[in-house]
């Protein structure tokens, strides 16, 4: 009766251990869909055709309702929390005070090493998520919005998430 016991405590410990390596895969599959998409958005509020000259937000709530021209424009619905951290703060990449992109506040490594597109390559190397930094395309590389849920590649077979 001992055995059977450790043996089902035993099984379910690591059963409770798949479960959180598969969690925290969905949760960084998450914070990389989270961030292309706030930093398109970034890329769109600083294109809009509004805008008398190309500027960037001052506050992530910029992307939210967008006044700069004759009516509100939307390049997010809202500010999404951190896939990884739970929280709706963000660490913001700023030039001067101008947001160029974001990263999570999240310091554990990261369970994804390899197959990131061309444009986020640069992930491979992060010891942490919070070196996963996602930063507005230059102007003119965003030619459409990635579909929702989907990270934009530059591979013609489409996205590895």
């Amino acid at each position: 009766m001992l055995l059977a016991t450790a043996l089902v405590a035993l099984s379910a410990s690591a059963a409770l251990t798949v479960h959180r390596l598969e969690r925290d895969r969905e949760r960084e599959a998450e914070l990389l869909r989270t961030g292309v998409a706030i930093a398109s958005a970034i890329a769109r509020y600083r294109d809009s055709p509004f805008a008398t000259a190309p500027e960037l937000p001052r506050a992530l709530g910029d992307l939210i309702e967008d006044r700069r021209g004759p009516r509100t424009l939307r390049h997010l619905r809202r500010i999404p929390r951190d896939p990884v951290t739970g929280r709706p703060e963000w660490g913001l990449l700023r030039e001067g005070d101008r947001i160029v992109g974001v990263h999570s506040l999240a310091g554990r490594p990261p369970l994804r090493r390899h197959g990131f597109p061309p444009t986020l390559a640069a992930f491979e190397k992060a010891a942490t998520l919070r070196e996963w930094r996602f930063t507005a395309p230059p102007p003119g590389a965003l030619t459409t919005s990635p579909a929702p849920g989907r990270v934009p590649s530059d591979d013609p077979k489409g996205p590895n998430p």
